[in-house]
């Protein structure tokens, strides 16, 4: 994933300070070539040192190194333009099908950061190994749920998905060895997410959770977590891209618990 949209997604957890600089380098993408990490924050308002935070809090070890991922996102045309300006006379199918391209590109591009992560082996390990599978999606993640849970018929695996949460908790309830829970959402955690999970701990279960980039409730619930790009600066799409984003992990996931199980 380029770091504008690494910026983008983690930018609601962000302090006033930290804000204030990402929506400076995201509404002035290309001033930030020629700028030093003083003039970055003379023009912010904020001190030197909060630059080099920022950077590193952003995963890079300081400043230079910030600079040189906003460029190269840049030259990668990946930047985060204003579709605003799209000319009135396209119709509106293919503004959703532009979109619709826009938001897969991105998703490809991080997707090849988490197939490497450490989390993502360990997910894929948990649910090689797992006797039983528990799957369960909230808002936008319902579908990718219910994704998730055909694909893991597949393998095939012994898979619990139903949308009845009394049911749900019924499920959680069996005293199944070697059980793994995956939870999938990309909003605050409802009581009944919390209580689902904290059923399934209370019999060993291990957590998987799918969350969006930045989130930081559910992860601390989790054993796993593999979070998610979610872009929401698009509040008129009927079908918001980031159950497209989610559906798109859960393909990953699926297709390389099947290569794994065909080597095996």
């Amino acid at each position: 994933m380029t770091c504008l949209l690494k910026m983008q997604a983690m930018r609601e957890n962000m302090s006033s300070s930290e804000k204030r600089l990402a929506d400076f380098i995201l509404d002035n993408t290309h001033l930030l070539r020629d700028y030093s990490s003083q003039q970055l924050a003379n023009a912010v308002g904020v001190s030197q040192s909060s630059v080099v935070k920022f950077s590193q809090k952003m995963g890079y070890r300081g400043y230079p190194d910030l600079k040189l991922a906003v460029n190269e996102s840049l030259a990668r045309g990946l930047g985060l333009q204003n579709q605003s300006g799209a000319s009135d006379s396209q119709d509106e199918r293919e503004l959703i099908s532009e979109l619709i391209r826009q938001e897969a590109m991105k998703t490809i591009d991080y997707l090849a950061e988490v197939e490497i992560s450490d989390a993502f082996s360990q997910a894929l390990a948990a649910l090689t190994n797992a006797a039983c599978i528990q799957v369960q999606g909230m808002g936008e993640g319902c579908y990718p749920a219910t994704r998730l849970a055909q694909g893991l018929c597949q393998l095939p695996k012994q898979v619990q998905h139903v949308n009845d949460q009394r049911l749900d908790l019924l499920l959680a309830e069996q005293a199944i060895e070697n059980k793994v829970l995956v939870v999938i959402s990309i909003d605050d955690s409802d009581s009944h997410l919390q209580e689902l999970i904290r059923i399934n701990r209370s019999y060993r279960a291990k957590i998987i959770g799918i969350c969006k980039y930045g989130d930081t409730r559910l992860p601390s619930l989790c054993d796993i977590t593999l979070q998610m790009l979610v872009d929401s600066h698009h509040p008129d799409v009927v079908i918001p891209p980031q159950a497209i984003n989610l559906s798109y992990l859960v393909d990953l996931l699926v297709l390389s618990l099947q290569k794994a199980a065909a080597k095996g």
